[in-house]
């Protein structure tokens, strides 16, 4: 939000849609403004529509929008430019919208239909640009989170959904399979003349994933592929 490449419109899209599903829960896993200064990379200062004292009091007042549906916050390494100052932005923005704040990793369980959707969430980190390096980026913390359903990233700008298999124990002490899902967000920034372009990074989708959790313990994964097929 605030860069002049955001794709506002789209993002208004599901917006909407979040506030007007009845079911649906969401949370904000960090770079939610842009908020570039005269330290940012690149010319990211003058790729802003407005200043990010404007971005913070508009996103303040869209995430009071989503209330109810709002989980927690976290931070993003574009909120994480006002630390310099030694301001945590994310954290303000959290508090004033009155919802859960996290710096780094969150650990949620979502009860459900008797069962326990254990969540864990993280912004995101490195520069991964291949599929391959995105894949395990996005995998990386299993070599010591155990026992999650669903370890949801962002960051890369790039989709990806994953599966990988666990086992857990059930309440008679038997081994039982509990697959895990793997996931990294899109974004709502475009692609050409912003500074991922400049430094030839992969453009990735824009939009959404949603995880659908059933009465069985399923979860399932929608991702969608848009454009005219001419």
């Amino acid at each position: 939000l605030g860069h002049v490449r955001h794709d506002h419109e789209l993002f208004m899209k599901h917006y909407r849609w979040l506030r007007s599903n009845a079911h649906t829960l969401t949370f904000d896993g960090g770079d939610f403004i842009e908020n570039s200064s005269k330290l940012s990379v690149g010319a990211g200062v003058y790729e802003q529509d407005y200043n990010p004292n404007s971005q913070m009091a508009k996103a303040t007042r869209l995430f009071a929008g989503l209330w109810s549906k709002l989980l927690f916050k976290l931070p993003g390494n574009h909120e994480a430019r006002s630390s310099i100052m030694g301001l945590d932005i994310a954290a303000w923005i959290a508090a004033m919208v009155g919802v859960p704040y996290f710096p780094d990793f969150c650990f949620c369980t979502i009860r459900f239909a008797g069962n326990n959707f254990r969540l864990l969430a993280h912004h995101g980190s490195g520069a991964a640009t291949t599929a391959g390096a995105q894949r395990m980026a996005a995998r990386k913390m299993t070599s010591w989170a155990k026992g999650f359903d669903i370890f949801w990233t962002g960051h890369l700008h790039n989709p990806l959904l994953d599966m990988v298999f666990q086992t857990d124990f059930d309440h008679k002490g038997r081994a039982v399979e509990r697959n895990a899902m793997i996931v990294i967000s899109p974004s709502y920034l475009r692609y050409f003349s912003t500074y991922a372009a400049s430094k030839m990074y992969p453009p990735g989708p824009l939009g959404l994933h949603v995880l659908r959790l059933h009465k069985d313990g399923r979860i399932d994964a929608s991702i969608h592929a848009r454009g005219a097929r001419l």
